[in-house]
Parts: structure tokens; C-alpha cells; sequence
């Protein structure tokens, strides 16, 4: 049986369209707020995405090097539920600082998200690691959902607060 195909290309290809993307949506005018999320209810304005997005990148990079590094043994304990305190926190805090700043920070966080993609080696795809709710999950499914899949998630939730 062959490796899995190394998910890298496509991950970076994904993560350049965000970036675009968002550049595009830092210079716009966002207003309202997004439609509820379906598990938890919760909507949000422009602000309080933005705030999410500067403080998941980090945070799920973080929990991917952890499962990363443990690649050799059993699964590795990694991640939060939507319902921890310093999610919430964040996100309210740094609310106030503004889309300009927000941005900036986030391009770092996209950068920093990058250059973690381009160091996972072939084999460090399928590292696992053991979510509180969600179970074991390799490398590649950590960055698909929490990370890609969820900043997709978040840009599309920006692009439907464009007013026209």
C-alpha cells in the first residue's frame, strides 16, 4: 500500500486564497452579524471574526506541533472545546482593536501558518493526537478542520457581512 499523498500543496494553495481574500476584506465595509452557528447559537460581528481569527491561528498551530512532537507514542492530548473561557476572552478583548490592527496580526498568524505547513514532514501528516470531544486525529485532519477549514469558514462568514 502506498503513503497518502503529501496534503501540503493543496494546503498551501488554500491557505494563499485566504490570504487574498482577507486582504481584500480588511479594506471593506462589514456590517450586521453572522448567521448563527449551528452548534452553538452564537453571532457575531465583523470585529469578534476577526478577534477568532487572531486567536485561533496561534493557538491551533501550537496544538499541531504538540501532536507533532509526539508523533512516536500514542495520541497525543491536544485542543479545546468551543465552550473554554480563554477562547471567549480573546476573541472580547481584542474585539476592540480594530480591523486594521486585527489584520496585521493575522497576516503574521497566515505567515506563521505557512512556514508550520512547509516543515511537516511526509510522515508527520498522520501524528496522532487525542481531541477532548472529537477523538484521535492525525496532523493533517488537525490543520484541515481547525485550521483551514475553519479560517475558510470564518472568511466566508466576512464575506457575507460585506455591505454592498
Amino acid at each position: 500500500m502506498s503513503p497518502a499523498p503529501d496534503p501540503g500543496p493543496d494546503f498551501e494553495r488554500r491557505l494563499a486564497a485566504v490570504r487574498t481574500r482577507l486582504g481584500t476584506l480588511a479594506h471593506q465595509r462589514l456590517d450586521g452579524l453572522t448567521a448563527p452557528d449551528p452548534q452553538t447559537g452564537e453571532r457575531w460581528d465583523a470585529a469578534q471574526v476577526w478577534a477568532h481569527l487572531d486567536e485561533l491561528i496561534p493557538y491551533w498551530i501550537a496544538q499541531a506541533e504538540k501532536v507533532l512532537a509526539g508523533q512516536a507514542g500514542d495520541p497525543v492530548p491536544f485542543g479545546r472545546t468551543a465552550s473554554n473561557p480563554a477562547r471567549g476572552d480573546a476573541i472580547e478583548q481584542n474585539r476592540q482593536r480594530g480591523i486594521t490592527a486585527l489584520w496585521h496580526d493575522v497576516r503574521e498568524d497566515l505567515n506563521d501558518l505557512r512556514a508550520f505547513l512547509a516543515g511537516v514532514p511526509d510522515r508527520g501528516w498522520q501524528a496522532r493526537g487525542l481531541h477532548p470531544t472529537r477523538g484521535v486525529w492525525t496532523v493533517e485532519q488537525i490543520v484541515e478542520v481547525t485550521l483551514l477549514g475553519h479560517i475558510e469558514e470564518h472568511v466566508a462568514q466576512l464575506e457575507a457581512l460585506r455591505v454592498s
